[in-house]
């Protein structure tokens, strides 16, 4: 190979790593508590709590939530068994950069620092793999009731949800979040 070739692909590789590094550049924060109420009411899936609870879980992880949070079901049916109207109350940690808190927030005295990371988000049917193609105004509701709660930039809603019908493109919401950083690699 000649010696101009590998010095030009030496210079992309250096070029893209330093691109890659500036994207997992540690933003400081503060952890912000939530304690949000769902309701799900949808016409094409009915949950049951159990099934409410994963898909809600799936969305706070995808979002970015900080590890630890928790969603806690109550529904009129037996477990196990969809409900016209499936209830979770969800308890999440979201990371802002020195904003101002978002609504739903509780006030802290003195709210913890943390650091995160801007990260990409692409919802779609199956990803994350929880989510299905009925899943359309669950996904819906959780962006326009709790996405806001997380600080977001570049959210690019293109949701096409139709009242009973599964649409495997219905789901397409995608966003930047500022999220907890990953855990460590194990060695």
């Amino acid at each position: 190979m000649p010696r101009t070739t590998r010095l030009l692909l030496g210079l992309a590789s250096a070029l893209l790593a330093s691109v890659a590094v500036a994207a997992e550049t540690p933003v400081d924060g503060v952890w912000q508590t939530h304690e949000y109420r769902f309701v799900s009411m949808g016409f094409t899936s009915h949950y049951s709590c159990d099934g409410l609870a994963t898909a809600l879980k799936a969305l706070l992880k995808a979002s970015g939530a900080r590890p630890g949070y928790s969603v806690t079901e109550s529904c009129a049916e037996p477990a196990g068994r969809p409900d016209a109207i499936a209830r979770a109350t969800m308890h999440f940690q979201t990371l802002r950069s020195n904003a101002p808190p978002a609504a739903g927030t509780s006030a802290a005295a003195t709210p913890e620092a943390g650091q995160g990371v801007w990260r990409e988000v692409a919802l779609k049917g199956h990803q994350p793999r929880e989510l299905d193609w009925g899943d359309c105004e669950l996904v819906e509701q959780f962006a326009r009731e709790v996405l806001p709660m997380f600080e977001t930039k570049d959210v690019d809603n293109h949701m096409s949800c139709v009242p009973h019908e599964a649409n495997p493109f219905g789901i397409n919401l995608s966003f930047t979040v500022l999220a907890a950083l990953p855990p460590p690699p194990k060695h």
